[in-house]
């Protein structure tokens, strides 16, 4: 096995363990599971199907939402350090990231009201979440599936294509840019072709605020002229 396949796979089994853990100590059900690896859950959701895009990602994004469905204390941070995890602090914003070999793990919240560049504290989870805007889209709209034996949330896919174009409409970052409008696009052609999905498409977007509806449009008119035809 050559080093690139092991590394690949050392992730995947990795992901998976990570998983399993949060759910044998309750925590799971807390987050919504967001980012690159959505696109592997999606994958299963699918049986395999090879349209739906799978990127490289060392990052497992969770998002949690200010409201959690749990009344006892679960020291998250104690759990991913006894799982082998290494704390990265950043000394500007004081948003801490766990960091392992095979895999990163971070914490993201949505931004409300006039927003903060200070990490938000979930005291009863012992961690702190980053702050950024437009997570509500995804919180929003989501679906739970059974995923190696556990229940796990993710965004509806429909929301997920959305929320792509949307944040590739501001980043700065070029290359960041250019990965999130693949992944839309690949993703959201997909979803055309499943009457289901393309409905829900059009529902989620004629629930977002104006200024999204218009950013989203702009993007789409430019790079995806079939889901613009959809949403106009």
């Amino acid at each position: 096995m050559n080093s690139q396949k092991a590394s690949k796979e050392n992730k995947y089994f990795f992901f998976k363990e990570i998983i399993a853990l949060l759910e044998k100590n309750g925590v799971l059900p807390c987050f919504i599971l967001v980012g690159g690896w959505c696109l592997y859950i999606y994958r299963e959701i699918y049986k395999d199907e090879p349209r739906i895009p799978l990127l490289r990602t060392a990052d497992i994004d969770f998002l949690i939402p200010r409201s959690l469905p749990i009344k006892n204390k679960i020291d998250v941070h104690s759990i991913l350090q006894e799982a082998g995890f290494d704390l990265r602090f950043s000394n500007i914003s004081g948003h801490i990231k766990y960091v392992h070999p095979w895999l990163e793990v971070e914490f993201l919240t949505p931004e409300l009201g006039r927003g903060s560049k200070k990490p938000f504290q979930f005291r009863m989870l012992n961690l702190n979440a980053q702050q950024l805007r437009y997570l509500t889209l995804l919180q929003n709209h989501t679906i739970t599936v059974l995923y190696s034996n556990c229940r796990i949330t993710v965004p509806e896919p429909a929301a997920y294509v959305l929320h792509k174009f949307l944040l590739s409409a501001k980043r700065q970052n070029i290359e960041k840019r250019e990965k999130d409008l693949y992944t839309a696009m690949e993703l959201g052609e997909f979803l055309l072709g499943q009457e289901k999905q393309k409905l829900r498409i059009r529902q989620i977007f004629d629930s977002l605020p104006r200024r999204w509806k218009s950013t989203i449009l702009s993007i789409t008119k430019k790079e995806a002229i079939l889901i613009a035809e959809l949403l106009k």
